[in-house]
């Protein structure tokens, strides 16, 4: 059996690769946010993060491993808020849950962690190889999201409409951010605009 100060410095190993690993995922949403799909690669992010390449290419060998790590690092970011979301504002009184759904998800989507996501959105155009991670990484975000809001919803999420008028709400929130990310927005009062659209659609047909 290893002694005791061996079990140790491993356990002091396996700390530091974390934590490089988390600081290079972090730099990377960064770098997404700051400088676009076009500006992304290992190089800027292992810059950014202050990370040799050698360490780098260690954890992530290829800028694909990278962005798959990213997006996975993401959906598990969300996996946790979004629940925790849900628990304090349904301990607190509202008349109207869906409304309050619809601005929980505002507020987890406009972060710089989805930022980052529009980014590779874009980023999809000129490269076919990065598609298929942002569709797997939009699919499982979007299933969050949508379990979230009907955790909130109650009675509400059993209209047979709902799941698709939630799916709307949430393109339309995702169509906002693209268009304000250009720059010369006033993100605010558009999305109050689009939110009393978009609560239209969860009203009951006579």
């Amino acid at each position: 059996m290893p002694a005791p100060s061996d079990d140790a410095r491993q356990r002091r190993v396996q700390q530091r690769a974390l934590e490089t690993r988390d600081l290079l995922l972090r730099a990377a949403v960064d770098v997404l946010c700051d400088s676009g799909y076009a500006g992304f690669s290992t190089l800027a992010v292992g810059e950014a993060a202050g990370v040799s390449r050698g360490r780098l290419v260690h954890h992530f060998p290829t800028k694909n491993a990278l962005i798959g790590a990213v997006t996975d690092h993401l959906v598990r970011s969300y996996a946790e808020l979004a629940p925790a979301q849900v628990r304090e504002l349904a301990a607190a009184p509202q008349p109207d849950r869906v409304a309050q759904g619809l601005g929980m998800i505002w507020q987890l989507m406009n972060t710089r962690d989805y930022q980052a996501f529009l980014e590779l959105l874009i980023g999809t155009r000129h490269d076919p190889e990065l598609r298929p991670l942002v569709r797997e990484f939009e699919r499982r975000l979007e299933s969050e999201l949508m379990a979230a809001v009907r955790a909130l919803s109650g009675p509400a999420a059993d209209s047979p409409e709902f799941a698709a008028s939630l799916l709307t709400a949430l393109q339309a929130m995702r169509g906002l951010l693209l268009i304000s990310s250009a720059g010369g927005h006033d993100l605010a009062a558009e999305w109050e605009t689009v939110r009393g659209r978009l609560l239209l659609l969860f009203r009951p047909t006579a």
